[in-house]
């Protein structure tokens, strides 16, 4: 096994909460980054924040002369197994697991100190030796929950009528809690929020065509009301803020994505430019995904080299939208 390697977060994006040190995994010698195997199983590249985790990695390895070797697994455990058993026998270096789901991991986190193969897991929690790297759910809910507080306070003195969080309540339960976290926080801003009716809107990821028409469905049995929606992902606030357009809802709803994707840039930069600033989607965590593969490859290399490197490494997640856009974005 090669030797290990430390995070450098970058200090411009990132906020670091450091704790633990790692072992020193046995080494056979101090190669350079070029000796270096990646093995990155995740979700589907195509889904907008994961796609910039991949590109990110991807074009951090190929400078450094990283060997990354990837399959898109989609938390799927029997196509997770198959490329464990693959990463294995190509005797990788490290593994970083993109599959963000804390249950299905584990298993594999558990074998891979087993294995004695330096394992790090994205926005998940895992028993030392393993590694992790991202946020918290918990932290993203309370930044976006705090952020459409302060403007439900302003715009709406405080009053809202319904509450409707947009996840995969059924298929991945454990990404929600960034929704569901968005509550008390919003309560901080909003009268008697434990009072307040809310609705789940549960569909699959990526199945924004099932986002859309459930959203339509609970505008039209809620005529008149003030409804704050959180969203899982840009990909599902796209689809629910669509919904509230077509239902000419907009003055009604405000609400938040994650991920500051391109659609959810496009849609931010056009309504700033446009001085739209009370459009329905008001914001999304922005966790800088695409440069996600510069510290991961920090990581590894440090791991690696022997050094002592926090087991967790996490930062606090901004919101960007309407109010700062140009403080991110050109």
């Amino acid at each position: 096994m090669k030797k290990q390697m430390a995070v450098l977060l970058s200090a411009a994006v990132l906020a670091t909460s450091l704790m633990g040190t790692s072992p020193v995994f046995a080494s056979d010698s101090t190669e350079a980054a070029q000796d270096i195997t990646i093995g990155y199983y995740g979700i589907d590249s195509t889904q907008a924040f994961f796609k910039d985790v991949y590109d990110g990695l991807e074009k951090a390895c190929k400078e450094r002369g990283i060997d990354l070797q990837a399959q898109f697994t989609n938390y799927d455990p029997t196509k997770m197994r198959s490329a464990y058993d693959q990463f294995k026998n190509m005797d990788v270096d490290f593994i970083i697991d993109g599959n963000a789901m804390q249950d299905i991991i584990m298993p594999f986190a558990e074998e891979s100190i087993e294995d004695g193969i330096p394992y790090l897991g994205l926005h998940v929690d895992l028993p030392e030796p393993c590694y992790t790297y991202g946020t918290n759910n918990s932290d993203m809910g309370k930044a976006v929950g705090e952020y459409i507080g302060q403007m439900v306070k302003d715009e709406w003195d405080s009053k809202v009528d319904l509450i409707v969080l947009v996840g995969t309540f059924t298929t991945g339960p454990e990404i929600t809690e960034r929704l569901t976290s968005a509550v008390p926080a919003l309560g901080e801003f909003v009268d008697n929020v434990d009072d307040i009716q809310q609705v789940q809107v549960d569909a699959d990821a990526g199945d924004t065509q099932s986002v859309y028409q459930q959203v339509s469905d609970v505008l039209t049995a809620n005529p008149d009301k003030k409804i704050v929606m959180f969203c899982q992902t840009d990909d599902m606030a796209n689809a629910a803020f669509s919904a509230v357009d077509a239902a000419d809802r907009n003055d009604d709803v405000m609400g938040t994505g994650s991920d500051c994707s391109q659609v959810a840039k496009d849609y931010f930069k056009e309504a700033v430019d446009s001085k739209n600033m009370t459009a329905p989607w008001r914001g999304s965590i922005y966790l800088g995904a695409i440069n996600y593969g510069e510290a991961l490859c920090d990581i590894v290399e440090d791991v690696l080299a022997g050094k002592d490197v926090p087991y967790t490494n996490t930062f606090v997640p901004n919101v960007v939208g309407l109010t700062n856009y140009y403080d991110y974005f050109e």
